[in-house]
Parts: structure tokens; C-alpha cells; sequence
């Protein structure tokens, strides 16, 4: 049985770390607890995706055109969850995952950090710290990297798509944001059901 995930809107940054049994996953809550899952950090973001029925191929795809990144793409996956890449460690064996996530809506504050090899701290809600290999500045231009991902992830849906809730009889886009609070009410429910 897989372990499970906390709600979205309590995701404050998913990361990599070692642990007994190898190359592992710890997610940050907003309160500041940590969950330590026995898969990697690209599981638990497929997971994620899989449970919001996300292509995260096509998610990728078009946050790259809004961004104009190439890689390491900031992931709009809920409203509440814009999942910001971070690098923060050194691999010990070749081939190891260095970046982690930190959920863009979670962050308080960015400041340079005197504990080297790490060039930056992000402070999150609940007051946990996670040092950055990365500068203030690359972890700065990250964040407002995710501000555009998010503010375009609503819009950039298919001409196609739209035109057709358009047309379908009793479309209101102003519910629009209230079912997908609807959705993330459920899935919280379901995830506290799952734990108890």
C-alpha cells in the first residue's frame, strides 16, 4: 500500500533526503510537521498530478511557454499548490535527485544565508527554514517564475475546451472558481478519512 499524501493546501515543500532505505522524499507542511515517504521527489509529484488527473507532460509543456524555461519549471497543480524547484543538496552517488519543491504560496521570505555550501534560505509558513544551494536572486527569479506559471494556468486552457463549457448550457464561469474549492474541499475530506 502506497503511503498517503497531505491535503494540497497543506504542502509547504516536497524534498529530497537520504534515508535507512535509500534515496527518499520529505514533505513540509504549512504547520511545520514533516512526513517522510519511501519514494523519490519525481513519485510523489506524479502522484500529485495523477490525483488532480493532470498531464503533467501538457502542464509542463505549457508553463514552459508562459515561463520561456527549459527545464525546472515552476508546477501549477491546485490552486494553493505552485510547486517552485529549488536545489537543495549535493548528490552522494551520481544520478540522485539535488532538487526539491517548495509550494510558492508557502513562502514568507528569502534571505541570503552565511551557513555554507548553501547561498540562501527560504522561510516558509510555520517557520521551518530549508537552505538553497542556489542564490537569493536564482531562488527570487524561481518565485516570480511561479507567480506568472500561476496567474496563467486558469488561461492557458485549449481554445477548444473553453469554446465548448461556453456553449454548454448553464456555464458560469464565476462557479468556476468555486468548484474547484468544491473539488479541494473532497479531496482534503478524503485525505483525512485515508489517515485516520
Amino acid at each position: 500500500m502506497s503511503q498517503s499524501l497531505p491535503a494540497y493546501t497543506r504542502i509547504a515543500a516536497i524534498l529530497p533526503c537520504y534515508s535507512a532505505v535509500g534515496d527518499s522524499t520529505t514533505i513540509i507542511s504549512a504547520d511545520g510537521s514533516t512526513t517522510t515517504l519511501t519514494s523519490r521527489v519525481r513519485a510523489v509529484i506524479h502522484r500529485l498530478a495523477r490525483s488532480r488527473a493532470i498531464d503533467l507532460t501538457a502542464l509542463r509543456a505549457n508553463t514552459r511557454a508562459a515561463t520561456e524555461r527549459k527545464n525546472l519549471e515552476p508546477l501549477p497543480l491546485a490552486p494553493g499548490l505552485v510547486l517552485v524547484p529549488v536545489k537543495v543538496r549535493q548528490p552522494r552517488v551520481a544520478g540522485d535527485t539535488t532538487t526539491g519543491y517548495v509550494n510558492f504560496h508557502t513562502v514568507t521570505a528569502v534571505c541570503v544565508s552565511k551557513n555554507k555550501p548553501y547561498q540562501a534560505t527560504i522561510t516558509l509558513s510555520g517557520k521551518t527554514e530549508i537552505p538553497i544551494l542556489w542564490t537569493a536572486a536564482t531562488v527570487n527569479r524561481q518565485l516570480a517564475l511561479a507567480r506568472l506559471a500561476a496567474s496563467t494556468a486558469l488561461t492557458s486552457q485549449p481554445l477548444a475546451a473553453n469554446a465548448f463549457h461556453e456553449t454548454f448550457p448553464g456555464y458560469a464561469p464565476d462557479l468556476l472558481t468555486l468548484a474547484v474549492k468544491l473539488v479541494d474541499v473532497f479531496n482534503e475530506i478524503l485525505t483525512m478519512k485515508q489517515n485516520m
